[in-house]
């Protein structure tokens, strides 16, 4: 009876997560006079609301702008934070514990409290309003260095030890023995920095002026005031949003749990 008690809340707490998700994809589908009726499934299938975002608000344009921010900043975090976790698991060297502690320091600085000065930065160097002044700010990531800090840790030396007694260099040893061992966790890694910088308004809104520059949060918040009540063009914009992000899942869904459990069982 427990067990069944247990599964029974698991279940209803899993309907109450997807059914929204439901609801906007059948939405997308619907007709306007059929968003607010109590019925889940469309009598009128319609594409046209696909058709009306894309053709209307640059739509494809800002797709295309958060793929060129989403994409190379989620390699070079990657890149990145693996190269740090390496050497602050692995090698030693005076001051790298405080240096380590410093920059998980940066994890308790919320991001409000530097848009200001990194505002400034963006505007002295001539960054403000454009793409690569978003893509600058996230080449790396503090929360990335500590995950594959904490994964490496638990690589055994004595690889790295018999690579060095084959020969074989440290760049070599990085790319053929570090990497082949962690990419549970930098799957978890690109899952989360990938969503992160595929969903981020905040500073996108305040760096990017011109709507030619804007990445796809700022273009699905516009429809605010272009689609007034019209939950089907929104709904239709938000699954255009999502479908990258579930691509992205389905294809390392295994190592991102693999790397999520791995991440408990370190904590």
């Amino acid at each position: 009876m427990k067990r069944v008690a247990l599964h029974t809340i698991l279940i209803i707490g899993a309907l109450v997560c997807v059914l929204p998700f439901v609801w906007m994809l059948m939405a997308s589908f619907k007709i306007y006079n059929e968003v607010l009726l109590p019925r889940l499934l469309p009598t009128t299938w319609t594409l046209a609301n696909y058709q009306e975002i894309l053709a209307k608000v640059g739509f494809l344009s800002a797709f295309k702008n958060s793929l060129l921010v989403a994409v190379p900043g989620t390699l070079s975090v990657v890149i990145t934070s693996t190269a740090a976790g390496y050497v602050f698991a692995k090698y030693r060297f005076p001051g790298k514990n405080f240096l380590f502690t410093a920059i998980l320091a940066t994890l308790m600085v919320p991001f409000t409290v530097v848009i200001i000065p990194l505002y400034l930065a963006m505007n002295e160097i001539g960054l403000v309003n454009k793409l690569m002044g978003l893509l600058l700010t996230s080449l790396c990531g503090t929360f990335g260095i500590f995950l594959m800090r904490q994964t490496i840790e638990t690589i055994p030396n004595d690889y790295i030890d018999a690579a060095r007694i084959d020969g074989a260099g440290e760049f070599w040893i990085f790319a053929q023995v570090i990497v082949p061992l962690t990419r549970t966790a930098l799957a978890t890694l690109a899952v989360f920095t990938f969503l992160g910088l595929w969903d981020n308004f905040l500073w996108p809104s305040i760096l990017l002026r011109s709507k030619t520059q804007h990445t796809l949060p700022l273009v699905i918040a516009s429809l605010r005031s272009m689609f007034v009540e019209r939950y089907h063009i929104w709904s239709a914009g938000a699954m255009l949003t999502v479908l990258p992000v579930m691509a992205l899942f389905t294809l390392v869904q295994k190592q991102f749990v693999s790397g999520l459990a791995l991440a408990g069982l370190k904590g």
